[in-house]
């Protein structure tokens, strides 16, 4: 049996050629060589010299106000900032008597009242109150336990006044030094 037309065509012509994946490679791997050796050239020639003229104007900048100032203003601006920071520090750091009193006025049960505070170092806080009956005298201890502020609670004296006006205690507390912290940042 012959061959058909078409294949005799088809065997007769001579293959088409293609390039294959090899010439693909090189042919992208030279467009990504051409456009990163441009990306170079942009910022060598381009880039560099604006960043070199942004950072001498600044620099020129910054030695003009540095002459402008002079010697005697200077040591006045210098002292007027160490002022400053020893203020805040001192601040930072400084012991707050009005949070503890604002503390204790939102602590202190209804029928009690005090006669004597004293505060001394180790946030110790001792106070004399005296109380309507007993049963306020224990809840107001109850409270100062239960107050988060509190580290410990000490009752040294509960007595009955004389004249039959209520009862006397002497408390002395160990305040955490979260009480007196400053609100100031």
């Amino acid at each position: 049996m012959p061959l058909p037309q078409q294949v005799i065509e088809q065997l007769g012509r001579e293959p088409e050629s293609s390039h294959g994946w090899a010439t693909g490679a090189i042919l992208f791997s030279g467009g990504v060589l051409l456009f990163v050796a441009a990306m170079y050239l942009g910022m060598k020639w381009g880039y560099e010299p604006y960043v070199q003229g942004q950072y001498d104007q600044a620099r020129n900048q910054v030695s003009s106000t540095t002459n402008a100032i002079s010697i005697p203003d200077e040591q006045r601006i210098i002292g007027l900032y160490s002022q400053s920071a020893n203020l805040r520090m001192a601040l930072a750091n400084h012991v707050y008597v009005s949070n503890l009193l604002g503390w204790l006025a939102t602590s202190t049960e209804a029928n009690v009242y005090y006669q004597n505070f004293d505060l001394s170092a180790g946030n110790r806080v001792s106070v004399k109150g005296i109380a309507k009956t007993e049963a306020d005298v224990n809840q107001q201890i109850a409270v100062f336990e239960n107050a988060p502020s509190v580290a410990s609670v000490v009752v040294s004296n509960v007595s009955a006044v004389q004249n039959g006006a209520g009862f006397q205690f002497d408390v002395t507390l160990t305040m955490r030094p979260s009480v007196f912290a400053s609100s100031m940042p």
